[in-house]
């Protein structure tokens, strides 16, 4: 662990190994970090209004986005707790897990989770606890999501994302062009939570490895991966999100026009369908007159 953790900061294991053997214990990481670096992992590091800037440099379609949030499931020890066991296991993975879900900002850090939830809760299903949390966190503003999350009920208007195809066909023709532009946005900036994500498990092995099958061990654990990974987007600044809504990135962007998800987009005429028709249309009329 303390191996990964001298590598991810380039600095020596020696000095690292001070302030472990001063607090005296293996989960020292959480409560060192938010004693010491409080200001620095906290989630609110820029305004909203910031993010929402960020994104809309990026993305001027949308101006109301301030993050990216998607779920990720880890698998964990099990236990001898019946009931708990019951609750961990994943029927899609087929296996002992637990499911985390988490908003990144466009500065790279993680300003909402929900962490060490039952394995066999979904992405919408757990969204569904801490939606309220939300509302009274962001605000009028939105989080760009997946299909996996509900965006209709409670998290109409919070939660947003692309639309799927079988909705796309049912759109009507004079509305649609816009709809499907803003669904490719979405497509667009969906996208950054998979490199918040990819950041995680990449650059914490431990995330690779079970996780405890304590419950208390377990949150410690995930608690202080996402403080060392604010702190690191902090310090270091070696993150793929802060980097794609850097204002000069976005300068090089619109200059050579590069997209390389591009083919996920929906394309103009793609989803006509033959009520598009304006003969088909007057024959409707004609039909229900009569």
């Amino acid at each position: 662990m303390w191996d990964a953790i001298h590598l991810t900061f380039g600095v020596e294991e020696s000095k690292l190994l001070a302030p472990v053997r001063r607090y005296n214990g293996k989960w020292f990481i959480s409560f060192f970090l938010r004693r010491t670096y409080k200001n620095v992992i906290k989630t609110s590091t820029i305004s909203i209004t910031s993010k929402v800037a960020m994104i809309n440099a990026r993305e001027p379609l949308v101006d109301d986005v301030i993050g990216f949030m998607d779920g990720v499931s880890l698998p964990t020890e099990c236990t001898s707790e019946e009931l708990e066991q019951n609750a961990m296991y994943d029927g899609y993975t087929c296996d002992t897990a637990v499911n985390n879900v988490l908003a990144y900002g466009p500065d790279g850090k993680v300003f909402l989770c929900a962490l060490n939830f039952p394995g066999s809760w979904t992405d919408g299903k757990l969204s569904a606890h801490f939606i309220e949390f939300i509302k009274g966190k962001i605000g009028r503003y939105k989080i760009c999501v997946d299909q996996g999350f509900p965006r209709q009920g409670e998290a109409y208007g919070i939660l947003v994302g692309p639309i799927s195809k079988r909705s796309a066909r049912r759109l009507h023709r004079d509305v649609r062009d816009y709809l499907l532009k803003i669904s490719n946005v979405h497509t667009s900036l969906r996208q950054a939570s998979e490199w918040g994500m990819r950041g995680l498990q990449g650059t914490f092995p431990r995330l690779k490895r079970r996780l405890p099958s304590d419950d208390n061990k377990r949150k410690k654990v995930l608690e202080s991966i996402v403080y060392v990974h604010n702190l690191r987007t902090a310090i270091v600044g070696k993150n793929q999100i802060k980097t794609v809504f850097d204002p000069e990135y976005e300068r090089i962007h619109n200059l050579e026009g590069y997209d390389r998800i591009r083919q996920y987009y929906f394309q103009p005429g793609e989803y006509d369908t033959d009520d598009d028709d304006d003969s088909y249309d007057q024959h409707q009329d004609e039909d229900s007159y009569n």
